[in-house]
């Protein structure tokens, strides 16, 4: 999913633009989904990529509830081979919103990250 909707371009920052494919994906399933910004941060040779986008949110009598899905893709680019066992997210909303999110592995896996397979990827939702 990653590569079919975003394609690599050195030089820029973040270093991935959006393809016609996540564009045309876009206004054909989900036209209300926003594509925001892509946040990248690399660690002990370890990128975390993440992509957030806006779905929409949901009045509430003392507030309203604003619904985000994200894809993050966990990049190995040393030589040593690593597992992700536990996550702890922090997600900030403009609002002063915060949501933890933290447990074992992610979406029932933990994944291993080596030079045969140094990519992992998925996607979630948070409310905030």
């Amino acid at each position: 999913l990653f590569d079919k909707f975003l394609q690599f371009s050195e030089g820029h920052d973040p270093p991935f633009v959006a393809q016609d494919t996540l564009r045309a994906w876009q206004e054909k399933n989900h036209p209300w989904l926003e594509l925001s910004d892509v946040h990248k941060e690399t660690t002990e040779n370890i990128r975390v990529t993440v992509i957030p986008f806006y779905m929409g949110f949901r009045e509430n009598q003392q507030n309203n509830v604003y619904w985000w899905r994200y894809c993050i893709r966990l990049e190995n680019l040393g030589d040593a081979t690593v597992q992700l066992r536990e996550r702890n997210w922090r997600i900030f909303s403009l609002s002063g919103t915060l949501e933890t999110v933290r447990g074992r592995g992610v979406v029932g896996q933990e994944p291993i990250l080596s030079r045969d397979q140094p990519a992992f990827q998925y996607s979630s939702h948070v409310s905030l």
